[in-house]
C-alpha cells in the first residue's frame, strides 16, 4: 500500500481537491454520505456478500472519503477519495485496497439517479462502480469488469443506512 501513496498524493495535490470552485460540484454527492450496510451476490458463482461504506466529507468539504470494509469472509478493503477537477470538468477518485492495489476512475456526475466511475486507461481489465439511487432510500452498487470486449456484473450491492 505504500507505494500507492504517492500516487493518492499527487491526486489530492493536483489541484483537483483544493480550489475554491471544486467544493460546490462535490456537493453533489452529499445525499450518500453516511453509513450504510450492504448486502449482494457475485452473479457468476451465486456466493453472497456483506458490506459497510462509510462516506464522509473531508478537506473542508472538498473532498468525499469512502471506507469500503467486505464482513467475512470476505476480506476487500478499501478508502476512496473522491474529487472534483475543475479544469476536467468531471469527478476523479483513487481506490486505494488491503492488498495495495492502486485504481484511478473518473465520473462525468449523476446522470438522474446514476453516477458512473469508469477506470482510468492504465486499469485492466477495464471496470466500473454503478452506483444507483433507488427506492426507499436504498443504494445499489454494481461492480463491473471487462470480460472480452463487453462489462459485466463482478458483484452486486444493495445498501440501506445504518
Amino acid at each position: 500500500m505504500l507505494r500507492a501513496l504517492p500516487a493518492l498524493a499527487l491526486l489530492l495535490a493536483g489541484g483537483i481537491c483544493c480550489a475554491a470552485e471544486s467544493v460546490l460540484p462535490i456537493r453533489a454527492m452529499d445525499p450518500l454520505l453516511g453509513s450504510w450496510k450492504c448486502e449482494g451476490v457475485f452473479p457468476i458463482s451465486g456466493k453472497r456478500i456483506a458490506s459497510t461504506l462509510r462516506l464522509e466529507s473531508s478537506l473542508g468539504g472538498a473532498v468525499v472519503l469512502k471506507h469500503h470494509d467486505d464482513l467475512p469472509p470476505s476480506t476487500y478493503r478499501a478508502l476512496e477519495t473522491w474529487a472534483y477537477d475543475a479544469k476536467a470538468g468531471q469527478f476523479r477518485a483513487a481506490v486505494v485496497d488491503g492488498s495495495g492495489g492502486m485504481r484511478l476512475f473518473s465520473a462525468p456526475g449523476w446522470e438522474g439517479d446514476t453516477l458512473t466511475w469508469t477506470s482510468a486507461p492504465d486499469v485492466q481489465p477495464a471496470q466500473k462502480f454503478i452506483y444507483v439511487r433507488e427506492a426507499g432510500g436504498a443504494l445499489r452498487v454494481d461492480w463491473q469488469i471487462m470480460r472480452g470486449n463487453q462489462f459485466v456484473v463482478g458483484d452486486t450491492l444493495t445498501c440501506k443506512r445504518q
